[in-house]
């Protein structure tokens, strides 16, 4: 009975020892699984892609990877459109330059980026990847104080923010550089406007209000409450008098050469003259005694002026000029367009229009003929219409299929133009050697205009932003 107890112990104990060994065995194969030769596990990768982007309105090629909902710049990448140079040290990534004036520091798996210090946040933090980190784009641009454009298909990067604020007038100098008047400063402003989306102030005066710029666009002129002219560097620098007249003058206009500035002079503005840039003398074109002149223009050649006279009432009464017997005729009230030959001693002027519309806006055209802005006060359904009118009266339209409200000329002859369309949206056209076409529409309100020289660019301030149109592209350079 013993023995056959004792096998039964020693029995029972190697049942347990089996069971044991093959739990040791199991959880084994658990912890380290056999692998094929054939197999290898890698961690996921990221899809990485090379895009253009435009830095600045300048095309650059940068690596982009797809993470979670949101796209990742490379690092370096990033720091080459600021200028900047990268450096990594314990796991720490430093942006830096002197240019940007600022330090940006971020790891690779953390969300917390820190600027000059301060703590910012991503929402999807920086990968590393084949030796390359990657960072969300938008914070840090927002952090460095630029600014991310909607444009279309392509990212836009601006490593500056742009100027803010509600812009009043817009014109390009001899360059085709924009030139605007911030109105909405204390005191207004003039900027120039660049393509890159930066801007450089050149002027902080409320004089500038009435700035006429100089056909180079190095300096302006501009009249205080004294009627006293000034001459001014957009470079900088202290403004000139030019002569010492204080007479009242209005309706400045450069000549294409930049030597002379037109006006219109007098209380009752009934003359016209021009001062000589280089002496201050002034030289009186025009006294026929004719009241309410404006909107002198100059010739591309400096051979002829355009202008407008605003006609009012006559008066009209018996030989005994009594009260009752006063009556004002106004069949003949209007604006209407005058031309005068400089180069003929003595000259005339010369009445193109009889008509009694609205005419505003009159500027040469490269064929000599004048355009001008033609509305009908008298009657609310007509349209406003772009006409010009040849030296021997012949008119025709430019532009009348929409209800034109504003227009602009360049020395060159070449003209731009903003209407109301049937559906309400506001069009605006160019018409250069006599070809019209449509640019832009826009829902916002277009309150002025410019066209380059060349022809190639047409500026507009719509809502108070200024928008440029060139060859099909648009660019809001302010916001």
């Amino acid at each position: 009975m013993k023995n056959n107890k004792m096998f039964q112990i020693l029995a029972a104990a190697a049942l347990v020892t089996t069971a044991l060994s093959a739990g040791t065995v199991e959880a084994a194969a658990a912890k380290a699984p056999v692998k094929s030769p054939a197999s290898k596990t890698t961690a996921a990768k990221f899809a990485v892609t090379t895009t253009q982007i435009l830095v600045n309105g300048q095309s650059a090629s940068v690596q982009m990877l797809q993470a979670g909902n949101g796209k990742l710049i490379a690092v370096g990448d990033l720091a080459k459109a600021y200028g900047a140079a990268v450096t990594s040290s314990k796991g720490v990534i430093t942006i830096k330059s002197d240019k940007i004036g600022h330090s940006l520091q971020l790891q690779t798996g953390s969300k917390t980026f820190k600027l000059d210090g301060e703590a910012h946040s991503f929402t999807t933090a920086p990968v590393m990847q084949d030796n390359r980190s990657y960072v969300e784009l938008k914070p840090v641009v927002l952090a460095l104080g630029g600014e991310i454009l909607d444009a279309g298909q392509t990212l836009q990067i601006l490593t500056e923010e742009r100027i803010a604020g509600s812009f009043a007038s817009v014109s390009f100098d001899a360059q085709g550089q924009v030139i605007a008047v911030k109105d909405d400063a204390d005191p207004a402003q003039l900027f120039h406007l660049n393509t890159d989306y930066s801007s450089r102030l050149l002027s902080s005066d409320n004089s500038v209000l009435n700035m006429s710029i100089s056909p180079n666009g190095d300096s302006a002129a501009y009249t205080d409450e004294s009627g006293q002219l000034y001459l001014t560097s957009l470079s900088g620098g202290q403004s000139l008098k030019l002569g010492t007249d204080t007479s009242v003058k209005t309706d400045l206009a450069w000549s294409a050469d930049g030597k002379k500035i037109y006006f219109v002079q007098g209380d009752k503005q009934e003359k016209i003259s021009y001062i000589t840039v280089d002496s201050g003398k002034i030289t009186e074109i025009l006294a026929d005694k004719v009241e309410n002149k404006s909107e002198v223009h100059v010739s591309a050649d400096d051979k002829k002026i355009t202008y407008i006279v605003n006609i009012t009432g006559v008066a009209q009464s018996d030989k005994d000029s009594t009260e009752d017997s006063l009556k004002i005729d106004y069949s003949g009230a209007g604006e209407q367009i005058y031309t005068l030959d400089l180069d003929v001693k003595d000259a005339k002027p010369a009445a193109l229009t009889t008509s009694n519309d609205n005419k505003l806006y009159p500027a040469f055209l490269t064929n000599g003929s004048i355009a001008f802005l033609s509305a009908d006060s008298e009657n609310s359904s007509a349209k406003g219409v772009i006409k010009s009118i040849s030296a021997d009266g012949k008119i025709q339209d430019l532009i009348g299929d929409v209800d034109m409200a504003l227009s602009a000329a360049s020395a060159n002859g070449n003209i731009a133009a903003a209407g109301v369309a049937a559906d309400g949206s506001m069009k605006v056209y160019s018409v250069v050697a006599g070809v019209k076409t449509e640019l832009y529409s826009t829902k916002s309100d277009v309150t002025d205009l410019a066209i380059s020289s060349d022809g190639t660019r047409v500026a507009i301030i719509a809502d108070g932003k200024v928008i440029v149109v060139q060859n099909g592209k648009v660019s809001q350079l302010t916001k």
